[in-house]
């Protein structure tokens, strides 16, 4: 074949692939919603229809993917981000999600025509996802108060909304409950710790142990209510664009030396490396080989998830106060929330993983702290 038919055949299948594009954008923009119909207002205030009930669900927020595991909606979803069918837990959990389409990447990178071809009944996405779903597509959207910020009440709020959204209020309000019993259990045990006795942690992320939540983020709550104190407090992280995911910031080695924590939380490296390193050798948690790798699920613990709030104030408390839990089996509780809320049964050794940080490790190799 010669060089120009070779050119004309590429041409043609680059017109025929363009076209096929355009059709199918154009056929779902002018889909009606067929049966029975339901009126939802999203928590942004919106409302809008959709079908009744609904079968097919696209969950385009990074740490939002666990909630259908906590409803027990999980097969009915169609679409998902890519960071959840990279969790190492969700695939020994639930394999069937290799096999489902992850349309979107990172916060604002989502292949429209991956979502399209899922056929969702409805997408759930914060404001930049939902609005790129909104403005490409006639799939109807339901937007979340997706917030760095969001603590302990702003969980609860979105996770009833999804029980409300999903028809399974029932699971939502038994996560609620189970919430409210570890961190009533946690702030018992920590309420009569001396201001000047209290721990002081800094949360120390990237290769460099530099990155941290600021006072005005979520993490802020977590530490508290562990009985601690985030030496990151005074620093403001949320919107800072720095080129890290909001609610992140980086600080200055001078920084973590003045504010010399007794305790350390990473997520990369190795406190080995640390605890050799003249950098880091005059801090007290490095000294008394207080460096702890953060806690990881389904998704990581530095984004304000459904998980972390259960897990990680009550990791952190006795982690620091030992002798106040001495009495408690903190994995045995771990074992207990994904048996109750996830009605899955964890080895020993996935609890450890979970506590040790294993699987934040593993998917932190596939995750920007951009998205």
């Amino acid at each position: 074949m010669s060089k120009s038919k070779i050119l004309w055949s590429i041409v043609g299948v680059l017109i025929f692939v363009f076209i096929f594009r355009v059709y199918l954008t154009h056929e779902n923009k002018n889909k009606e919603i067929k049966g029975k119909i339901r009126t939802i207002t999203d928590m942004k205030g919106r409302t809008f229809e959709v079908v009744d009930p609904i079968q097919r669900i696209a969950l385009l927020g990074g740490p939002t993917g666990q909630i259908a595991f906590i409803l027990g909606v999980q097969d009915n979803l169609c679409a998902v981000t890519n960071t959840l069918k990279m969790s190492s837990l969700i695939r020994e959990m639930y394999p069937k999600i290799k096999d489902l389409p992850g349309p979107r990447t990172t916060s604002g990178s989502i292949n429209i025509e991956e979502l399209i071809k899922s056929n969702p009944d409805i997408a759930v996405a914060g404001d930049i996802d939902g609005g790129i779903v909104l403005d490409k597509t006639r799939i109807p959207a339901a937007l979340l108060s997706d917030s760095m910020g969001a603590g302990l009440v702003d969980i609860k709020k979105e996770i009833r909304f999804y029980g409300y959204l999903f028809n399974a209020p029932d699971r939502a309000e038994k996560y609620v409950k189970f919430l409210d019993r570890i961190t009533g259990l946690v702030r018992e045990r920590t309420k009569d710790i001396p201001e000047d006795q209290k721990k002081k942690v800094f949360q120390g992320y990237n290769p460099n142990h530099l990155v941290t939540l600021g006072g005005d983020t979520f993490m802020q709550e977590h530490i508290e209510l562990a009985g601690c104190v985030n030496q990151a407090k005074t620093i403001t992280t949320l919107g800072t664009q720095t080129g890290l995911h909001s609610g992140l910031g980086e600080v200055s080695m001078e920084q973590v030396l003045d504010w010399n924590p007794d305790i350390l939380v990473i997520n990369s490296g190795n406190p080995e490396d640390l605890y050799h390193d003249p950098q880091w050798e005059k801090i007290k948690a490095v000294q008394d080989k207080q460096i702890y790798f953060q806690p990881a699920g389904i998704f990581i613990f530095n984004r304000p998830t459904a998980e972390s709030a259960v897990i990680y104030p009550l990791w952190l408390a006795s982690m620091a106060y030992p002798e106040r839990f001495q009495d408690l089996c903190v994995n045995c509780l771990v074992k207990e929330f994904y048996k109750e809320i996830f009605e899955f049964d964890l080895s020993d050794d996935q609890v450890k993983d979970i506590l040790l940080g294993t699987y934040e490790s593993k998917m932190m190799k596939g995750i920007s702290y951009k998205g």
